[in-house]
């Protein structure tokens, strides 16, 4: 209830700010409007002198997926993936916020929730609830994905976090380090001090151009675990319905530090892309041999309608399709995954995937997707004792997606 409430005053924060701009516009421009709102996508309010504004939008994900199971019961169904409000726009001209709050599970989930000063461009101080920099496929957002689910090896990603950041780019590089406290979501009852690191991400891309990309990264991210010294990672099928974690470690005591290492790169050429991870974690613990944690995954898509993949490179991420013909844009697309999470005395299980999507992006903002995934667990994939291991479903799975 605390944080619900919390959230509720976050977000309306700006809104009584830009509400206090605008009554003190009004006493020097009383023959004016002082604001005015018009529709792009969102909703968009701007004071009527610049300084403040506030665009209001929001996504919907409606999920079905079939499970032709093989020894486990996955649960056939759907679910709203993501129904989540957000708020961004500017305070005082310098000040760029952005809020963001998911209800798909029937609570509010604080999303992105930050402050940044970009006086001094291109560079940009944040300091608040974001993702940490680090890995490609983590920091485009789940609304501009070629599958429906990001890659097993995203289940090593350290995500969103408490942080304070810094972001630079150039031309052709992008620099970008932080560091970061706990999730805000967090909800552990641990009364100790809680786990603290930094990550850092460098990008190069010696060219992007609206339909040529080549791209390049490399992600570093150390963390100092907190005073329960525990350390977990578990993973779904790339399927978000079912609630079986195939790979999960289970709770790996005496655990002190996790340094994680992440190599990317993209490559867009007109209607074709390729991209690929690979992401690696190593765990020291007091009295044991350290752990090591690794996956990789390669995709390639094709868009025989003549669009191409949407390379945003001040962030060094992909963004937006947009259709070029009333009929929409289609898109074909394949990928390989990766995650082992068996290494010492942790036996966490391993599986491979393979996946084709087709997505018909009908609008810029409304797409329809349909992924097919062919699953390889091994022998200790077996959600830490709780199901039957070597199991190989596959998964047929479909999503309407509204953006605003």
């Amino acid at each position: 209830m605390v944080k619900r409430n919390l959230l509720i005053l976050i977000l309306l924060l700006p809104c009584s700010l830009f509400a206090g701009s605008t009554q003190m516009n009004s006493s020097s421009a009383a023959s004016r409007d002082d604001n005015f709102s018009s529709t792009r996508g969102g909703l968009e309010i701007v004071s009527s002198d610049g300084e403040f504004s506030a665009t209001l939008g929001g996504r919907l994900l409606l999920d079905a997926a079939y499970y032709d199971e093989d020894k486990n019961s996955l649960g056939n169904g759907t679910e709203l993936r993501s129904a989540r409000l957000e708020m961004e726009g500017r305070i005082y001209a310098d000040i760029i916020y952005e809020l963001s709050v998911d209800f798909a599970d029937g609570d509010a989930d604080m999303k992105d929730a930050w402050l940044a000063y970009d006086a001094y461009h291109p560079w940009r101080f944040t300091l608040g609830h974001f993702k940490e920099p680090f890995s490609l496929e983590e920091l485009t957002s789940r609304k501009h994905l070629t599958f429906m689910e990001r890659a097993l090896p995203n289940a090593l990603v350290p995500g969103r976090n408490m942080g304070l950041g810094l972001h630079w780019y150039g031309e052709q590089i992008s620099v970008a380090a932080g560091l970061f406290g706990d999730d805000y979501n967090d909800d552990s009852d641990d009364e100790g001090d809680e786990g603290w690191g930094g990550s850092t991400r460098l990008t190069y891309a010696p060219l992007a151009t609206d339909r040529s990309v080549v791209h390049f990264g490399v992600s570093a991210s150390h963390r100092k675990l907190d005073d329960e010294e525990e350390y977990r990672v578990d993973s779904r099928p790339e399927s978000h319905l079912t609630d079986i974690h195939y790979l999960d470690t289970g709770k790996i005591k005496q655990s002190r530090t996790l340094t994680l290492v992440g190599l990317e790169s993209a490559w867009v050429y007109g209607e074709a892309s390729l991209q690929g991870e690979w992401i690696a974690s190593n765990l020291e613990r007091d009295d044991a041999a350290d752990i090591e944690f690794s996956g990789w995954y390669i995709q390639a898509s094709w868009f025989p309608t003549g669009e191409s993949r949407h390379y945003k490179s001040q962030q060094a991420r992909f963004g937006r399709v947009n259709p070029l013909s009333e009929q929409g844009a289609l898109e074909l697309a394949l990928r390989y995954s990766t995650l082992d999470l068996n290494d010492q005395d942790v036996e966490g299980g391993s599986s491979d995937q393979l996946a084709f999507a087709v997505n018909w992006y009908y609008k810029p903002q409304l797409r329809f997707m349909m992924n097919y995934i062919v699953v390889n667990n091994d022998r200790y994939a077996d959600a830490d004792g709780d199901v039957e291991n070597e199991d190989e479903p596959n998964i047929l799975q479909l999503r309407a997606q509204l953006d605003f």
